[in-house]
């Protein structure tokens, strides 16, 4: 399985796509940076500048990590799923004692490692700059925070994985996907209050959302707490438990589907 992982990594070092996921994830704070230090200069928003940091972190969990994160996971799968069909080396694979299930696994064992790099590296991104701007705080908690965001981003992005091999069309197609999935995630998480309950709790991302304001509430300085307490008091807040559940059943049948799927079309 290692070698297999070992391979994946090298298909997309050909492509520069890994390096460029890391560059991504380092210049996406920078903007985010401009706008916290305009607020914090012009409206005096932020009563410390450990505040300010903690809103640039926040800004960085929200557009960076929720949002653009599975649009870059669901491009990675492209390139990864794609690679055999427009290379026409399936019935190479065939030759070997490789199995589609193991191939399936080890690409998106892939997706989860860059998707816990994308999340770190932007926290220490966010970290260089609050040394530059701001004043940077818990350190430590915030990066071991962004690792298990970045495994829960990328649990989640597993049914965009399973989309992409379903469809199996052209890059733009994905690329599309990718968007149209960023985006629904992106209106879901702004209409929580209007969804029913079982549906927040059933779609990842806002599950992930409100998990993470939970689990960072007391480490961070909140400034809007109003939307937070009604989100508890609705009680749309999953538990550790619930999101668990959640994600390891979509996980799952995402996989199984997609190890099936694979291995239909390498047929």
């Amino acid at each position: 399985m290692l070698n297999l992982i070992r391979c994946e990594f090298w298909k997309l070092k050909r492509k520069m796509f890994v390096q460029m996921v890391l560059a991504a994830s380092f210049l996406f704070p920078l903007p985010l940076t401009a706008i916290i230090c305009y607020l914090n200069i012009v409206q005096d928003k932020y009563s410390t500048k450990e505040a300010a940091f903690d809103a640039l972190w926040q800004s960085v969990i929200g557009f960076g990590m929720l949002l653009l994160l599975p649009c870059i996971l669901g491009i990675i799968a492209a390139l990864l799923f794609f690679m055999e069909r427009d290379n026409d080396t399936f019935k190479n694979l065939r030759t070997i004692p490789v199995t589609s299930s193991q191939m399936v696994i080890a690409k998106c064992i892939v997706l989860l490692l860059l998707s816990i790099v994308f999340c770190v590296s932007s926290t220490v991104a966010s970290v260089l700059s609050g040394f530059a701007f701001f004043g940077a705080s818990d350190i430590l908690f915030k990066v071991l925070f962004s690792a298990v965001y970045g495994l829960l981003i990328a649990i989640s992005a597993l049914p965009l994985v399973l989309l992409i091999i379903f469809f199996s069309r052209s890059y733009i197609f994905s690329i599309m996907l990718c968007v149209f999935y960023s985006v629904f995630n992106l209106f879901s998480t702004f209409s929580l209050t209007a969804l029913p309950k079982w549906l927040v709790f059933t779609l990842p991302a806002p599950s992930i959302m409100l998990w993470g304001t939970q689990q960072t509430a007391s480490r961070i300085a909140v400034n809007d707490t109003e939307d937070f307490r009604n989100f508890i008091e609705m009680g749309l807040i999953p538990s550790t438990s619930q999101l668990i559940l959640t994600l390891g059943v979509i996980g799952a049948v995402s996989l199984l589907l997609a190890v099936w799927l694979y291995k239909k079309r390498s047929e």
